[in-house]
């Protein structure tokens, strides 16, 4: 009876407490609202209920300060000047483009490289391109032809793209469409467009838009497994940029709270930090250092200081002559002083009589002037402002009152069509990282090409060994090729649509070189060996697949890629310990992981510097198969978990996974060519500054020979041929 008795109390106090919950999240709820929507007011001028495509119109049209825009047209500019001769390959253009037998991976096959000395023009236009945004000299046509040129260098070799050399074109196509020469450029000062101190807001929005999609998608890019169990980047807080982290962390605890989740949270977040006021100053100081260690820590040329340029996007417009305004009113008062001290030099000179009361009513003169002049500055700007949100409601007003009365005007139009443009880039920008489900033929292990993913640093490569072999079907011999040739660098051998136009150029290579009927019955065959984020190393794709008889196609899955062996995730540690062990042994030793699949061999050569090599199985059953000599009579070997052998140098020899499942082993061995060649090198400086200055000051130089070479080659080409 007491036990009823209690449980309707019971019931009445858990329903109160419902209904407590349910009133204190209806509360939050609405306060998480009014505070979005006090914020979006300040931001916006206009609450979310009141939004509408004029008032939309309105915000983006509304007139800002030029100057900052300015100096992010100017700073930009610069760095393009540094950034073509070196990391677009100006000062080596004769090694990228001069080889005619040379592989190259365009986007598009109709798109494809000028030849030699014609690339030279491109690279010469683009590189005066630049100096016209630089300098802001015929803007349009310098944006433009600086745009044109880079894209089309962008798009005909798709081996060298990466994250900040697409940032670099959108940043070029963006500033081509603003109005960031009506400030500080030769424009204005030789008549060629008039000065305007106020340009739409939307020349703002769409660079700090473009800036935050950087920062955010990569931080989203991160939020993965690979990313934040600490497997993506390893051993990076060796360097000696992350020494006062170690001071209170492990090299471990460094790598894994600081490079892997401090950088998360910051990519994250950081660009809204930027935007609020409150926490902007500390966000720069922040960001600042960041780039300032990615400089340190990546070859990645001028994608650090480009970043470092755009920051003040995030200050008020007006900022540069805030400091302008600062840095004149204080060489004023010095100089002020400078004359009083010289004055009273002057009246208490025995030689020269100085009437004192004209110097003193001068200098008064001249006080009451400075002062008068910061007054009038500073009811100047508060002028500018109230003017500013006049014309923000005049535009508001007028833009409501145009849509109707003046539908035909050009100017609407004009706005109107740009504001399409806006959410369009707004839109594809936010969607391209996520559009990988469409273009499935550019997925390998990692999903979509390095380049508009913005998936800066997920993954750690490490290329094992790539052979090529081709096979004359007619007389049924096999050629094997070193795949450094005929090619720029190694990044086509991480990508199936880049191995499939590897394939095609050979068969190309062949033809060029002569043997016709070689050209029409060969096949090619590519086995490429890679570890990604500290993995076994496996087999990328099906060697045993021919590829001229493949097809492929950017819209469907690549045919001939082999899956990432997800089994082996757990052995990730294990490998960790077993390569501390090996390295202890001495400081040439080292050691190899490998993974292969069930009904797969693989032929390996020893070369003959190794010693002590020894080959054991972790997992799994294979046969060992060595090559015919007097220590070995060609016998296969059955091989299970747990088992070894003890290898010879300069020999070759096969393992095949004989099991059912995927086979995991470890080859060990001492390098004695490192022992050999081992020299104490001098230490490297931390900031070489000096030196990369001096090594792109040369490249400069080199680059305005071969351009100025390749020009008068094409000029005498031309008049000769006329």
């Amino acid at each position: 009876m007491e036990e009823n008795a209690a449980n309707p109390v019971d019931g009445t106090q858990d329903q109160r407490i419902d209904i407590e919950t349910h009133v204190k999240l209806k509360l939050w709820t609405c306060l998480l609202c009014r505070t979005t929507d006090e914020k979006f007011q300040d931001q916006f001028g206009f609450h979310i209920k009141e939004v509408t495509l004029a008032k939309i119109l309105a915000y983006l049209y509304a007139p800002k300060d030029s100057s900052s825009l300015a100096v992010t047209r100017i700073l930009f500019g610069i760095a393009m000047l540094f950034d073509i001769p070196d990391e677009r390959g100006g000062a080596m253009m004769e090694q990228r483009w001069g080889n005619p037998l040379m592989c190259h991976f365009p986007l598009i096959p109709i798109i494809r490289a000028v030849p030699m000395p014609y690339m030279a023009l491109v690279y010469a236009a683009l590189w005066f391109g630049a100096l016209g945004i630089a300098l802001g000299y015929r803007y349009r046509l310098s944006a433009w032809l600086f745009t044109i040129c880079y894209w089309y260098l962008f798009l005909i070799e798709k081996s060298f793209w990466n994250n900040h050399s697409y940032l670099f074109g959108l940043v070029g196509l963006l500033l081509a469409c603003t109005e960031a020469n009506c400030y500080w450029s030769l424009d204005v000062y030789l008549g060629y467009c008039k000065s305007r101190k106020t340009v739409p807001y939307w020349n703002y929005f769409i660079l700090k838009y473009q800036f935050f999609i950087l920062y955010f998608m990569a931080g989203m890019k991160k939020g993965t497994v690979e990313w934040l169990t600490g497997y993506s980047v390893q051993n990076l807080s060796e360097h000696w940029v992350f020494n006062p982290f170690k001071l209170i962390l492990t090299t471990a605890q460094t790598d894994y709270l600081i490079v892997h989740w401090f950088v998360f949270v910051f990519d994250l977040t950081v660009a809204l930090w930027m935007m609020w006021s409150r926490t902007r100053h500390v966000a720069m100081v922040f960001c600042a250092l960041f780039h300032l260690m990615n400089s340190r820590l990546f070859s990645i040329g001028m994608f650090p200081w480009v970043c470092l340029a755009t920051m003040p996007l995030f200050y008020p417009f007006d900022w540069p002559k805030l400091i302008t305004s600062y840095a004149e009113t204080q060489a004023a008062k010095v100089k002020g002083v400078f004359r009083k001290y010289i004055c009273n030099s002057v009246l208490n000179s025995n030689y020269i009589q100085c009437p004192s009361y004209t110097l003193q009513k001068q200098f008064t003169a001249e006080e009451k002037t400075d002062e008068g002049s910061d007054k009038n500055n500073v009811l100047n700007g508060e002028a500018e402002k109230i003017n500013s949100d006049n014309e923000l409601k005049d535009l508001e007003q007028k833009t409501n009152n145009e849509r109707p009365q003046h539908k035909h005007d050009w100017k609407v139009v004009k706005k109107y069509i740009t504001l399409a443009f806006i959410g369009f880039h707004i839109l594809t920008q936010a969607f391209l990282p996520y559009s990988h489900f469409i273009t499935k033929g550019y997925n390998n292990w990692t999903k979509g090409l390095y380049g508009y993913s913005w998936d800066m640093m997920i993954h750690t490569w490490n290329i094992e060994s790539v052979v090529v072999k081709v096979v004359d079907n007619i007389n049924q011999e096999e050629f094997f090729i070193d795949p450094s040739f005929y090619t720029p660098n190694d990044r086509w051998t991480r990508h199936g649509d880049m191995v499939h136009q590897y394939a095609q150029c050979l068969k190309e290579r062949v033809g060029i070189l002569g043997n016709h009927d070689f050209y029409f019955n060969l096949s090619v065959y590519v086995d490429v060996w890679c570890s990604m984020n500290g993995r076994f190393t496996q087999r990328m794709f099906d060697y045993k697949v021919d590829l001229l008889e493949t097809p492929w196609s950017p819209f469907q899955p690549i045919s001939y890629l082999m899956p990432l062996l997800d089994e082996a995730l757990s052995w990730r540690d294990v490998l960790r310990e077993k390569e501390k062990d090996v390295h202890s042994w001495n400081n040439y030793s080292d050691v190899v992981f490998i993974a292969d699949f069930p009904g797969y061999d693989q032929e390996k050569y020893l070369p003959p510097e190794l010693t002590n090599i020894t080959i054991t199985v972790l997992n799994g059953t294979v046969a060992f198969q060595p090559e015919l000599s007097r220590y070995m009579n060609a016998q296969s070997y059955r091989v299970k978990n747990g088992e070894h052998i003890k290898l010879e140098p300069g020999t070759s020899h096969k393992i095949i996974n004989i099991g059912a499942s995927p086979a995991f082993y470890m080859y060990t061995f001492a390098n004695g060519s490192e022992a050999l060649n081992f020299k104490d090198s001098p230490p490297k400086p931390k900031l070489p500054i000096r030196q990369e200055l001096l090594r792109r000051l040369r490249n400069m130089v080199k680059f305005a020979r071969i351009v100025g070479a390749k020009v008068f080659e094409v000029f005498i080409q031309l008049k000769f041929c006329s």
